[in-house]
């Protein structure tokens, strides 16, 4: 009789082997402890699925994690986040690297100019849902365990799936930051989300400290935010099915999204795009309404090969390093930007210089 196929293991037990592997192949002090890292100023997801990750590293396999971020967190809710469940975060610039087996990449993956990857430590495993900006034979960095699933909503969403595999039960602190991940990047439910990301969704409310949460929802706002809320209003364009808000410089790089966010919410807008000079940076944030189409494939055309970016359904990001952090830079690059996205409408005057669009308000 022919010997029968053996059951493909599962991600879980894929995920015990490199981590196993890495760990035996490692200097004696670093066996057993793992560096989780993320993207630059991370967000709920990235957050909520970092402390899953270190709950599930931690009681479910014995190993020492360390969450590290890198860059600052701006945008109100994500500090909220912060503060109110205490997450333990270590500065990634003051890090040991000898100190660990290898790296742990959460809602990023190597490839990603938002991303920093140690060069002296293996990438032990990567858990992301963004489309790749390369192939898989492109890539750099060797992956040892590789979990990217593009059509769930949220990477709190997967990791809370492996929590469930491996029996745990996420403590409160935990089962709150995946609850935001889950809540933030698929709307409550309503973009992007799977089955995964329901059973995740109602799993971890059910433990969340839900005063925590709702504090989380409603934090306070720094003064900045009003002057730059100002600031979009008076630049921004209504260009058909697309309102374009390219703000200059500002004192904080959330608003971008921020302001992506609002502008999609104005009756008749299908998509928006905006944004800002920061440091010598320009962010730039893209939004979609699900009826006008995926936000990665706009957001690439919009970069025109500048830059780096990001994205997942209806929601993409992305950042242009500048030569320097001038007005001239910067008002130089918002002109390519600007006629890159209207040349997506057709919308040039009859002298093929792109229309000025309708102010939003008088």
């Amino acid at each position: 009789m022919p010997t029968p196929t053996p059951e493909p293991s599962s991600r879980l037990d894929q995920l015990k082997a490199a981590l196993a592997a890495a760990s035996a192949a490692a200097d004696l002090k670093a066996r057993g402890r793992f560096l989780v890292l993320t993207h630059r100023g991370p967000d709920p997801d990235a957050l909520g699925a970092c402390e899953g990750l270190r709950q599930l590293l931690n009681e479910g396999m014995g190993y020492e994690p360390v969450v590290a971020t890198l860059g600052e967190i701006h945008r109100a809710e994500n500090i909220a986040l912060v503060e109110e469940l205490g997450l333990d975060l270590e500065d990634y610039d003051s890090i040991d690297h000898s100190r660990f087996a290898g790296v742990l990449l959460v809602d990023t993956q190597p490839e990603f100019g938002h991303t920093v990857v140690p060069d002296d430590l293996p990438v032990v495993a990567v858990f992301d849902h963004h489309v790749t900006p390369t192939s898989e034979s492109e890539a750099s960095v060797p992956v040892a365990f590789s979990d990217v699933r593009l059509k769930v909503g949220a990477t709190s969403s997967m990791i809370q799936g492996y929590l469930k595999e491996a029996g745990l039960e996420a403590d409160s602190t935990t089962a709150s930051a995946l609850f935001c991940g889950v809540r933030y990047d698929t709307a409550d439910l309503s973009r992007n989300a799977t089955a995964v990301d329901e059973d995740a969704y109602l799993k971890t409310f059910q433990n969340a400290d839900r005063g925590a949460i709702a504090r989380i929802a409603h934090p306070p706002l720094p003064l900045n935010y009003y002057s730059e809320l100002s600031r979009a209003l008076s630049c921004a364009r209504r260009h058909g099915p697309l309102v374009l808000a390219l703000m200059g410089q500002v004192e904080n790089p959330a608003s971008v999204a921020e302001m992506a966010d609002l502008f999609l919410r104005m009756e008749g807008c299908s998509w928006a795009l905006v944004g800002a000079g920061y440091g010598d940076e320009y962010v730039l944030s893209l939004r979609t309404d699900p009826a006008f189409g995926r936000a990665y494939p706009l957001m690439q055309r919009v970069l025109d090969g500048q830059g780096s970016f990001g994205g997942h359904g209806h929601i993409a990001g992305g950042r242009i390093f500048l030569s320097d952090a001038g007005e001239s830079t910067v008002r130089a690059t918002e002109r390519e930007i600007r006629t890159h996205a209207l040349a997506l409408l057709g919308s040039k005057g009859e002298d093929g210089i792109p229309e000025e669009g309708r102010p939003l308000t008088s």
